[in-house]
């Protein structure tokens, strides 16, 4: 189902790319004023609508896309990705953050890396966001749905360096 609406030109929007089973959608997220992928993040406890609004890349029309059946939301540098470029796993150059590394493998055989926040709402929820932990991936931040994952592995944990005087 497709609600068509007027986007406002002065609210922020986020670029994303969103793989449903028979389409793959690169737009725009609207978001309201004040809100970043990092207030997105802030959030994960909560789980994502059933449908978000999108400006499709080349409209300036919003539309209602159902997310029941995508396979994950990719929130992206860039509409198209370099697919001859090869992900960088389990790096030592990745930003230190607080969470779980995991490697999961999607039905469809893509494996990703990256860092999840450990909580609760990372195992109750039907997805979960997950930080892309190669720097210089296209990929800045993805919502992936529990049901298109076919291996899930936690390869270790990362945080913060304790820098208290000894």
């Amino acid at each position: 189902m497709r609600e068509v609406a007027k986007s406002s030109d002065d609210l922020p929007s986020e670029k994303l790319v969103i793989r449903l089973r028979d389409r793959i959608i690169r737009g725009y997220l609207e978001i309201n004023h004040g809100t970043s992928i990092e207030d997105i993040v802030g959030h994960a406890s909560a789980s994502l609508p059933n449908a978000l609004f999108i400006r499709p890349e080349g409209s300036r029309e919003v539309e209602k896309i159902d997310i029941g059946d995508a396979k994950a939301i990719f929130f992206v540098r860039e509409f198209e990705g370099d697919s001859r470029r090869k992900d960088l796993h389990f790096a030592k150059m990745a930003p230190i953050v607080h969470g779980i590394w995991i490697r999961i493998e999607f039905l469809d055989g893509e494996v990703m890396e990256g860092i999840v926040h450990n909580t609760i709402h990372h195992l109750v929820n039907p997805g979960f966001f997950l930080q892309p932990t190669d720097p210089e991936g296209n990929n800045l931040l993805v919502y992936i749905f529990k049901s298109q994952i076919r291996d899930y592995r936690v390869l270790g944990l990362r945080k913060l360096p304790n820098h208290s005087a000894a």
